[in-house]
């Protein structure tokens, strides 16, 4: 049986902050754009661009009371999560999370911009001017990561041996 206090002494890692995010971006892009279905001129588009954009005034305002609930539900998702989260140890930072924080945030962004890139229908034509910068970043911090931990490993504890011929 679990303790009350064991309960209450739960840690907020990296999966509650990561939930806390991606919730509320998705909260936020599905609410602003049912906001967008209901406010905008008929003659706006939306979409991702070329094949992927839709006329405003060929949504049906079902999309647009579905887009605004889920995502004001998202975000009262996110609001209750980081008022739940105060209560919670928060978990240090390492240099492991901060490198696969960056990782993955890179990941989700590039592929957005490439898809969004191609989605326009004329190719190639900007998604490598932040990919490549940024990828030299992300390399970068990994090399730095990765020479630390191995700096880390031959590097011996000092030990005071006269401690240790005590009983």
């Amino acid at each position: 049986m679990i303790n009350r206090d064991t309960m209450l002494e739960r840690t907020r890692g990296s999966g509650w902050k990561a939930s806390e995010w991606l919730m509320g971006i998705i909260g936020g892009v599905a609410a602003f754009l049912g906001l967008f279905i209901f406010f905008g001129s008929e003659s706006e588009y939306v979409g991702l661009g070329g094949d992927l954009s839709w006329r405003v005034g060929d949504i049906s305002s079902a999309w647009a009371y579905g887009l605004l609930i889920g995502g004001v539900v998202l975000l009262s998702g996110v609001v209750f999560m980081l008022i739940a989260g105060q209560a919670r140890t928060p978990m240090p930072s390492t240099p492991r999370t901060d490198l696969f924080w960056h990782a993955g945030v890179f990941t989700l962004v590039n592929a957005f911009v490439w898809a969004q890139d191609f989605a326009i229908g004329t190719g190639l034509d900007y998604a490598y001017l932040m990919t490549i910068p940024w990828g030299i970043g992300l390399a970068i911090h990994a090399l730095t990561y990765l020479s630390k931990a191995r700096e880390a490993e031959t590097v011996p504890d000092p030990v005071d041996t006269k401690e240790l011929q005590h009983h």
